[in-house]
């Protein structure tokens, strides 16, 4: 573009102003073998470390008021310059119009590139930080990196960006290409802007790195859900490769990495969450266990993302879940020790080990002789083709209060057993609660001591 350097006339902005955002791309990365890959649901930089997806930084300026941005992709251990990315975004975006009279950035940005206001004030460009709550700004981050996602393609049937290289020309092109074309609804400011003549970037070359990268470059990940199951698609019509969640139809088994999202009539979430919200160890000690953590653990239960496969076996592992393959549905076939932490956990835990009721037995086990235990109630109970479980209610709670029928589903009261299978029911109890890989191994071994449990039990009632 021509470059001119003259006073602008007054206008819906009254000053020209630059967002210039800076973080690690979202749906951008690199791999070995594919080169450039998309990625439409963003997830961690861990989690995609398992696809061998490396993280790239973006660089973005947007006009606010406009439709106008412009982007650039780097290696996370290559950055840029802010200087150089400055340079080349005024030199080569023709919609930005050359250096504008405000640059606005982060605070964190800010902090980093200590140098950079008197670098701009040089070129009488005047730096200011974002406030937390300026909601144009944040749209700037937001839609940057959702531009970056698209940059490959700014003609339809262009040739796809495999490399760094291509796809920063390519994006420079779709930023011309669209501040170029004719454009059906024009605003004031985007009329004004259109209209302005471009300025000299008047910038030094900005080969030395001038800004501390940070963990605030991926402070967007603490609200992303975890990868869960993916697959490599090349995509038909335009040949770029992305990263997806969801299985369109394969017509490139080269590019499909067959791990398929897990099916909506899929009931484990619901099964498991039951037993995790009454499990006597943390949610966190738990998912530790299978692999994941405490976050991820959570938004499988909630439906909000999936566990890989071996995450899934562990799960059902620790919690005595499996697979009916008639129904296709998950039953327990092991029993296990629970804690009612409140009512309605302890209700729905409660219905789906007595199978809805189904029940040989269901008592509060009280000793024949001497004081119960002074600390917890225990629910003891055992549904007909199952396990026996215990469930312990804590004295003084919510839930001792409610300890009935009406709570627990044909709950046959108090019961009188013998001293010694009550001491054994205390002793278990604490020994399933002590971490998450024992409670099952406790209750088995209790059954095991008494080979007529159910006799032992029912003889006494």
């Amino acid at each position: 573009m021509t470059i001119v350097d003259e006073h602008d006339e007054g206008g819906p902005m009254s000053v020209r102003e630059h967002h210039l955002v800076v973080a690690t791309a979202k749906h951008v990365f690199l791999h070995r073998e594919y080169g450039v890959v998309f990625v439409r649901e963003a997830a961690s930089r861990e989690d995609l470390a398992a696809y061998d997806l490396t993280p790239l930084l973006l660089y973005g300026l947007s006009v606010p008021g406009t439709s106008l941005r412009w982007v650039m992709l780097t290696p996370v251990d290559n950055p840029a310059s802010i200087v150089s990315v400055l340079g080349k975004a005024w030199t080569q975006a023709d919609g930005l119009r050359g250096r504008p009279d405000v640059l606005k950035v982060s605070r964190h940005l800010a902090a980093s590139a200590v140098d950079l206001p008197d670098t701009l004030a040089a070129t009488d460009v005047w730096l200011v930080v974002a406030e937390g709550s300026d909601k144009a700004f944040s749209a700037s981050v937001r839609r940057c990196q959702e531009d970056a996602m698209w940059a490959s393609l700014p003609r339809r049937r262009a040739t796809p960006s495999t490399t760094l290289d291509q796809l920063n020309r390519c994006a420079t092109d779709r930023h011309n290409h669209s501040f170029q074309s004719p454009q059906s609804q024009v605003n004031a400011t985007m009329e004004w802007w259109r209209n302005r003549p471009p300025r000299a970037a008047d910038l030094p070359p900005g080969d030395e790195i001038d800004w501390r990268p940070g963990a605030w470059l991926h402070a967007w990940e603490k609200g992303v859900a975890p990868a869960g199951r993916r697959y490599f698609h090349k995509d038909t019509f335009d040949a770029a490769v992305w990263l997806l969640t969801t299985p369109p139809i394969a017509d490139d088994d080269e590019f499909q990495e067959a791990i398929s999202a897990d099916s909506e009539n899929d009931d484990l979430p619901e099964v498991a969450q039951a037993l995790v919200r009454c499990w006597p160890t943390s949610p966190g000690e738990l998912s530790r266990c299978i692999g994941s953590t405490a976050r991820s653990l959570e938004w499988f239960l909630d439906r909000k993302a999936a566990l890989d496969h071996q995450q899934r076996n562990q799960l059902c592992e620790l919690l005595g879940l499996e697979l009916d393959p008639n129904f296709r549905t998950y039953e327990t076939c092991a029993p296990c020790v629970l804690i009612a932490r409140t009512s309605k956990a302890a209700k729905e835990a409660y219905e789906f080990l007595s199978h809805g009721g189904d029940l040989v037995f269901s008592i509060e086990a009280l000793p024949a002789s001497g004081l119960p235990d002074p600390s917890w109630r225990y629910l003891v109970f055992q549904a007909y083709g199952g396990a026996p479980n215990i469930i312990l209610v804590a004295r003084g709670s919510g839930v001792d209060a409610k300890l009935s029928q009406d709570l627990f589903i044909n709950f046959q009261g108090a019961k009188p057993i013998r001293l010694a299978l009550y001491r054994d029911i205390v002793r278990t109890c604490a020994k399933a609660c002590r971490d998450s890989r024992s409670n099952i191994r406790a209750m088995k071994e209790l059954r095991d001591r008494h080979v007529s449990f159910l006799a032992d039990i029912a003889s006494e009632i």
